[in-house]
């Protein structure tokens, strides 16, 4: 018994060791690629109107409304030759009172970088008619009584048609299954009672 629990403890101290590389941290490995660049900083969006521009430096400073303060602020954003536009082609055809959206990034030095600059355009009012026809009443159409034996006259509206017509008497037979009295008869009732009398 001794033996076996010998060889047992020999055969788990080899397994450990063996498995002791297996859990140790690998060295770093040395790349010969560069490191990765930075990740690209979060895009952030501004809705205003341009109240300054310096074409020159390539900043446009911006008024828009704080949503969380629910303030006024201002902003000045740089335009690089990354920047793209919408409605225009380049900083020099903004103009103040432009009102622009504007998608950018905050760089590591703490400056406001514009992605995207797109000018909104204003809506175009039409112009309201300058002479506005009057509404006239569209003439009412003539109004013809029906025509029976007899002439019919054309009648102006609001006026009862004239007809001077022949009338016949007709006599009309009922078919002979119907009734001839239509009205049904008085029908005697007796209530709980056993008083009885008739319906009313």
């Amino acid at each position: 018994m001794k033996k076996i629990g010998l060889f047992l403890g020999v055969f788990f101290s080899l397994v450990l060791l063996n498995l002791g590389p297996l859990f140790a941290e690998e060295p770093a490995a040395v790349s010969s690629e560069p490191q990765a660049a930075a990740p690209e900083p979060e895009l952030q969006w501004v809705w205003g109107e341009a109240v300054n521009l310096d074409p020159q430096n390539k900043l446009i400073m911006v008024k828009y409304l704080d949503y969380e303060t629910d303030q006024e602020k201002e902003i000045s954003i740089g335009v690089d030759d990354k920047t793209t536009f919408e409605n225009i082609k380049d900083i020099l055809e903004i103009k103040p009172q432009d009102m622009l959206s504007i998608d950018y990034v905050v760089t590591g030095e703490g400056k406001n970088i514009a992605k995207n600059i797109s000018l909104e355009k204003p809506e175009v009012k039409s112009e309201p008619q300058a002479a506005i026809e009057p509404v006239t009443k569209p003439a009412e159409p003539e109004v013809v009584a029906p025509q029976t034996e007899g002439t019919a006259e054309s009648v102006e509206p609001g006026q009862a048609p004239q007809v001077q017509a022949e009338t016949q008497a007709q006599t009309v037979t009922p078919p002979p299954d119907t009734q001839t009295n239509p009205l049904p008869q008085a029908a005697e009732v007796t209530n709980s009672t056993g008083s009885s009398g008739q319906a009313q």
